[in-house]
């Protein structure tokens, strides 16, 4: 849609930025925090909210200041090499090699065992979901150009409509039940939200949604860096407030279905559907949760597809798109078990990183100048913060004794033992800055044009 407004462009974009966020783990996370979070849910989900949403979106932002001579966005910024390293890392967990088959399969765990003839998985019918699924994602990505357009115009208001058809349903037609809060949430409320949050990995899938959120948007008239900054930053709001609504609705939900023995939230929304809407409220729930997985998966083969385009000249967008399904289709067969044992580790390695990079990114709009050490320092503290932490989070015997290590730091308890040492290495990083006389200047920094 070359000659839309610039309005309807940012909606649009928006839109497409919201499904490209809402995944399986943004449909099960605010449920299961509404169904276990007792009369401690407000914290919790305000935690939620802070990882879950405002990160992304601030996220969003500082991805858009990337220049066109950073191969790997702003993650250049903590030098070339580990920047090279933490970007092919991010892709390929979020990509092909974790999130894109778990969506695939979680959609299948919730929106078509349940309606097999025995209620439960099949192999057989897993393979045969998923070769349906990546077909329809791989002919979807195949066209980079066009596809903001199909996810905002078409897919994202179906995705909206079911969504607003379960919650509000469910929220008029059922009464919230009172439970105390689980062991989790009872506390540390505002931390367990946080680390929810961390577990949508949206903030780091910012970073790599935001190449083709810039490509759309310079297509479509923001083709200056200024322009560029403002339209992605509207767009990331328009997605934001989209998360919080539908989040802060799945919540509610939650609470409707509480105490009733179900372990996780896919269970309790597949219950609460079947309640409120009778024998179409699992059709229903189907509908949502493989929409909200197709259209992430969409957006992280497009992505992901377009950066190792970038990456591998030599390879076509359709090979990669190609290469991107089948090993996901492979993965996804593994099980849904198999896929999950990976996610707890990966999020703890990258997203101290990530949100260092995000906060310099943020920090360096205003502050004029060249803040190399200010993004390398605290970014390589914090990774290497998060080595042990992964470590220890894949539950090996092995690993076991970095915990009493770890919880030695401020905030190491909550999992958040990179903060404090962190900020000390920021501070350092902009004060070597400062000192070197490269900070509060703008040599050559100009509003150049982005074609795209």
């Amino acid at each position: 849609m070359p000659h839309q407004s610039k309005p309807v462009t940012i909606l649009i974009t928006g839109l497409a930025l919201f499904a490209m966020y809402f995944g399986a783990g943004n449909l099960i996370f605010p449920a299961m925090i509404g169904m276990t979070g007792g009369d401690n849910f407000v914290p919790v989900i305000v935690g939620f909210l802070l990882t879950g949403v405002a990160l992304p979106v601030l996220g969003m932002i500082a991805a858009s200041t990337q220049r066109e001579d950073e191969q790997d966005g702003i993650a250049s910024r903590i030098g070339t090499y580990p920047g090279l390293v933490f970007t092919v890392a991010i892709f390929l967990s979020t990509g092909m090699l974790y999130a894109i088959p778990r969506v695939a399969t979680v959609s299948y765990e919730m929106a078509v065992a349940p309606l097999s003839a025995t209620g439960g998985s099949d192999p057989l019918h897993l393979f045969l979901y998923t070769v349906v699924f990546f077909t329809v994602v791989g002919v979807i990505s195949l066209n980079p150009g066009r596809l903001i357009d199909r996810l905002g115009t078409y897919l994202t208001p179906a995705l909206l409509t079911v969504l607003a058809v379960l919650i509000i349903t469910v929220v008029l037609t059922m009464d919230p039940v009172s439970v105390e809060p689980a062991a989790e949430y009872a506390e540390n409320p505002l931390p367990a939200g946080l680390l929810q949050g961390y577990y949508t990995m949206d903030a780091i899938a910012s970073l790599v949604f935001s190449g083709v959120i810039l490509s759309a948007l310079a297509h479509h008239g923001f083709n200056t860096r200024g322009k560029l900054i403002m339209g992605s930053t509207l767009a990331a709001c328009v997605a934001g407030i989209g998360l919080c609504i539908v989040y802060l609705g799945l919540t509610a939900v939650g609470t409707r279905v509480a105490g009733q023995g179900f372990t996780d939230g896919a269970a309790g929304l597949a219950h609460a559907a079947s309640v409120a809407l009778g024998p179409v409220g699992q059709t229903v729930f189907s509908a949502v949760a493989i929409l909200a997985c197709l259209t992430t998966a969409i957006g992280l083969i497009g992505a992901s597809s377009q950066y190792f385009r970038k990456l591998i000249p030599s390879l076509s967008h359709r090979t990669l798109v190609l290469v991107h399904t089948l090993v996901a289709l492979g993965l996804a067969n593994l099980g849904l078990a198999a896929i999950l044992e990976i996610v707890t580790p990966v999020n703890q390695l990258l997203y101290p990183v990530a949100i260092c990079v995000i906060a310099i990114a943020l920090l360096d709009i205003v502050v004029p100048g060249d803040m190399r050490w200010t993004y390398r320092l605290p970014a390589w503290t914090a990774g290497v913060v998060a080595i042990p932490e992964a470590l220890w989070a894949t539950k090996l015997p092995a690993f076991e004794g970095l915990r009493d290590w770890l919880d030695l730091l401020p905030a190491g308890s909550v999992n958040m033992g990179w903060v404090v040492p962190a900020l000390v290495a920021a501070i350092i990083g902009f004060t070597l800055d400062v000192s070197r006389g490269s900070l509060f200047r703008r040599d050559g920094d100009t509003l150049e044009t982005v074609t795209g």
